[in-house]
């Protein structure tokens, strides 16, 4: 990660990322970035919210996410083996008012695979999020990508950063 990124989050209140880095060591496989200020490595938006990419926020860009019932952001790609890669992280902040209830799945075969890994956004707050490939059902599965998805209720503008595959 670049000075700058790591600047941008320690800035946006992110604990422990302004002296580390996100890159992995040894032999494993790099990080597999799908936002980071843009859309990054063949990653598309199949949302079926209301997005709007490279929101500036901070020193960096965000996606701004809003939507009714049931919506969804979708970053799609080509199938692509998780393989080598434990957990997705992102940087996430609930907005002005937070707390909505987002569904995290990854997809597979033009659908979501079954998981039922939720969480729920601090208001005006910055927070890393690492979730395990195993607790979406994608550990060294080949996948096409992966959505956040609201439950049953209209839901106020969230922002996202920092994309990633690790």
């Amino acid at each position: 990660m670049s000075v700058s990124r790591r600047l941008f989050l320690a800035a946006l209140g992110v604990a422990g990322v302004a002296g580390g880095s996100l890159a992995r060591a040894g032999d494993l496989p790099q990080p597999l970035v799908a936002f980071d200020d843009e859309l990054k490595n063949g990653f598309q938006n199949w949302s079926w919210a209301k997005t709007q990419l490279s929101v500036p926020a901070g020193n960096g860009k965000a996606i701004r996410v809003e939507g009714d019932p049931w919506s969804a952001l979708v970053l799609h790609h080509e199938p692509f083996s998780t393989e080598g890669y434990t957990k997705l992280t992102f940087v996430i902040n609930g907005g002005k008012d937070g707390g909505q209830a987002l569904t995290i799945r990854a997809m597979a075969g033009g659908k979501a695979i079954d998981a039922n890994y939720a969480i729920q956004p601090k208001a005006k707050t910055w927070a890393v999020v690492e979730v395990p490939l195993k607790d979406l059902n994608a550990a060294g599965k080949t996948i096409e990508g992966i959505s956040l998805q609201a439950q049953g209720d209209p839901y106020s503008a969230y922002y996202i950063a920092r994309i990633q595959f690790e």
